[in-house]
């Protein structure tokens, strides 16, 4: 098992992956492989991701931001024929040891068995939920809803209030400043 910085080649296995994981409004809408490709180039180094490979096989991958005291982790999945076998506890490891040790990532609320089990996958990897403020996703684009979700952490993330996370807001979901 290998992590690769996302290249152009995976673009095709990233793009089925993320579309089949998220629900519409979670996640942007890449129209084909250029669209994804001018929207990291449009981020200057900003945006990152990375996957996972078993020799030529794509089992996930993990897209993040990085800003000033914390790493957001943007969307994370591992390809449904081969969880279970720990490779997405090795992607938050990865990126951990690699990238920075205090993360940020929304979570649907505990209201199915799916949601529960990931806030109980991300809590044994270290996270905890934080309550300081109601979170609300706001929409990725034109027509899409904002979405009630939790904030978690790892490592030592500070957290107060919504200017807490005014970098992401404005950097991921073009939110200015007046939140």
């Amino acid at each position: 098992m290998e992590f690769v910085n996302l290249k152009m080649e995976d673009y095709p296995s990233f793009l089925k992956l993320y579309n089949s994981s998220f629900p519409p409004d979670e996640r942007r809408h890449y129209e084909d492989e250029k669209h994804l490709a001018n929207f990291i180039e449009m981020k200057g180094g900003k945006f990152h991701a990375f996957t996972v490979k078993d020799g030529n096989l794509f089992l996930g991958f993990l897209s993040y931001w990085i800003f000033e005291g914390y790493t957001y982790i943007e969307h994370f999945a591992v390809d449904p024929e081969n969880r279970g076998r720990n490779i997405g506890t090795k992607m938050l490891h990865h990126l951990f040891k690699t990238v920075c040790n205090d993360v940020l990532i929304e979570v649907e609320p505990p209201e199915t068995p799916e949601a529960e089990r990931r806030i109980k996958f991300y809590e044994r990897n270290g996270f905890r939920i934080r309550q300081e403020f109601e979170y609300i996703q706001p929409p990725y684009g034109k027509g899409q809803k904002p979405v009630k979700l939790l904030l978690m952490t790892h490592g030592d993330v500070s957290l107060h209030n919504k200017d807490s996370i005014s970098d992401m807001l404005r950097e991921v979901y073009n939110v200015n400043n007046d939140l």
